[in-house]
């Protein structure tokens, strides 16, 4: 009895209790509380982050269509202040041709999606030099039908 109990104790001591840290597929991105969607996207990152204005980034969403996403379709990104929920920004973009299509891919898209494409994020004279702006971020699936 004695030796099952060193040997249980042996294993013990070389067993590390670490916690696995989750890889966060969604970036912090979370959806939107009481609006259900037909289409699920799994997986939404994007490098760097943060973003920097004028420069190349990547982003990569993948999902599950149970709609068909049709050409034309439109993808809004909307920027909001953390505290109020006020619109700081808002771009609206055709989801074919921004993600789909510099995939390597072409619409309709069917079924499971996993898209990376490359973007260089927009900048303009007025940006602030060397400084971060930080803001929450809305994005719309409303891409899930033609409008």
């Amino acid at each position: 009895m004695n030796n099952l109990l060193v040997i249980f104790l042996i294993f013990v001591t070389f067993a590390s209790s670490t916690p696995i840290r989750r890889q966060d597929a969604l970036s912090g991105f979370k959806p939107c509380k009481g609006i259900n969607f037909p289409n699920e996207i799994t997986t939404y990152i994007y490098t760097p982050n943060p973003l920097q204005a004028g420069q190349e980034a990547t982003i990569h969403i993948a999902g599950k269509a149970t709609v068909t996403i049709e050409n034309g379709a439109l993808y809004n990104i909307t920027g909001i202040t953390g505290f109020d929920d006020t619109q700081i920004s808002h771009r609206e973009i055709s989801f074919c041709e921004a993600i789909v299509t510099p995939s390597g891919f072409t619409c309709p898209v069917k079924e499971n999606f996993d898209f990376i494409a490359k973007f260089v994020e927009a900048s303009s004279p007025n940006d602030p030099k060397n400084t971060v702006k930080e803001y929450l971020i809305r994005i719309q699936s409303e891409f899930l039908t033609k409008f």
